[in-house]
């Protein structure tokens, strides 16, 4: 049977989040960005250097889920203007159904005062996603164009679930 621990994000870490991050922006966007553009976003944002400023901001929560030594799923919480972001969640597609998004999305929600409304966004076409923050307790609060990919409108959801 397989092992899987909810961990702070680590120095070891940082060089596997992009990799890990791209194979499932990769899997999971498909159809809603271009394959370019996910990765030159990825390559942007998920740099070693960058995630690793993430592991001492008191300002942040970036938590990996760890199976059996290998690096599975990722998940980073902000607190921002009074309220908590939460800018990641991510789990391989192998692993879903196993209750793994779920124990990083409860670790990253409550690293912070329970005071503060949570908040996120998510990719309208990520129908998934969107069930799935749904079932956790989120509303949706807005609706509205996020990008242009490939000549076409992008749109997401504003999403909130209110805490304390």
């Amino acid at each position: 049977m397989n092992t899987t621990e909810i961990r702070p994000l680590c120095l070891e870490d940082c060089e596997k989040i992009g990799p890990l991050l791209r194979e499932i922006w990769l899997d999971a966007y498909h159809g809603i960005q271009t394959e370019e553009e996910l990765l030159e976003q990825s390559h942007k944002v998920h740099a070693p250097e960058l995630v690793g400023r993430e592991i001492d901001d008191p300002n942040m929560c970036s938590v990996v889920a760890v199976c059996d030594g290998r690096l599975i799923g990722h998940a980073r919480s902000d607190l921002y203007e009074g309220a908590v972001e939460i800018s990641r969640l991510y789990v391989l597609r192998e692993f879903y159904g196993q209750g793994i998004g779920k124990a990083l999305l409860r670790e990253v929600e409550s690293f912070f005062d329970p005071m503060y409304e949570v908040w996120l966004d998510v990719f309208e076409a990520n129908q998934r996603a969107v069930d799935f923050y749904l079932s956790q307790g989120y509303e949706i609060v807005t609706h509205s164009t996020e990008m242009q990919s490939a000549g076409k409108d992008v749109y997401h959801y504003r999403m909130r679930k209110g805490r304390g």
